[in-house]
């Protein structure tokens, strides 16, 4: 028979993890959030003293709570496209494509420049690239920089160039796939929320918290040493269903 979950039980002494899967409304489907680094329940509770006064003095006389919120936070280390529809409350991603150009097929023009300026080529993952004023061609390193991978280019003011000019681009770049977004097009954070919470000795959850709620992030991947690092918070508006395993 299998050993019951309790005080002494290896089980009960090792420390958790958890999964989080978030169904947007909408969907049938679940999302998993990936790999959880720490997680902690944060449930608000707002007690309220009562207080009475007698010959000058005040005394405790009765406390209250008078708002308790379910809710969670997770601090997760994996981080990808699939994400970004929540992360950024956007409608559900489509992919598009930005094809293969050899040089000089890639065409751009920048009109009436300002110097030391950036400005977007329209391209990304450039492999060259041909600056033209006219029928001058421009001296990268002196009239102009550029960032080939973010397709980004600067005009300086020199004997070739200056402030309104109109700059004619040649290139070639890569092929790139990007997933598209639209924030704030449909409310898809709230939806519903499946919390296992499991440890290394066995996958099935030692507990599972299922409720319908909204699922928001409060700390964004940042260059820290752990780009993928981000919390969310999900917070129940509906009471919580709790399972709690007895058994192995």
């Amino acid at each position: 028979m299998p050993s019951t979950i309790t005080l002494g039980h290896i089980e009960a002494h090792e420390k958790l993890t958890a999964r989080v899967l978030f169904k947007p409304h909408g969907e049938t489907s679940y999302v998993d959030l990936g790999n959880v680094k720490e997680y902690s329940e944060a449930h608000e509770r707002s007690p309220v003293t009562r207080v009475v006064a007698e010959a000058g003095y005040r005394r405790t006389n009765d406390e209250q709570t008078d708002v308790v919120t379910y809710a969670w936070e997770f601090t997760l280390d994996e981080f990808d496209a699939s994400l970004l529809k929540i992360k950024d409350l956007s409608a559900q991603g489509t992919t598009a494509q930005q094809a293969a150009a050899t040089a000089p097929a890639g065409t751009a023009t920048i009109t009436s420049i300002v110097c030391e300026r950036w400005y977007p080529i329209g391209k990304v993952g450039l492999n060259t690239v041909v600056a033209k004023i006219a029928t001058v061609t421009l001296t990268e390193g002196t009239d102009y920089d550029v960032d080939l991978d973010v397709g980004l280019i600067r005009f300086h003011d020199t004997d070739n160039v200056d402030a309104g000019d109109n700059v004619d681009l040649t290139f070639g770049n890569v092929a790139v796939d990007f997933e598209t977004f639209t924030g704030l097009e449909t409310p898809t954070f709230r939806g519903d929320v499946m919390i296992l919470e499991t440890n290394q000795f066995s996958k099935i959850p030692l507990k599972t918290t299922t409720f319908t709620g909204v699922l928001r992030a409060t700390e964004f991947p940042t260059q820290s040493g752990e780009f993928g690092t981000w919390k969310v918070r999900a917070t129940a508006t509906t009471k919580p269903a709790i399972k709690r395993r007895s058994a192995a």
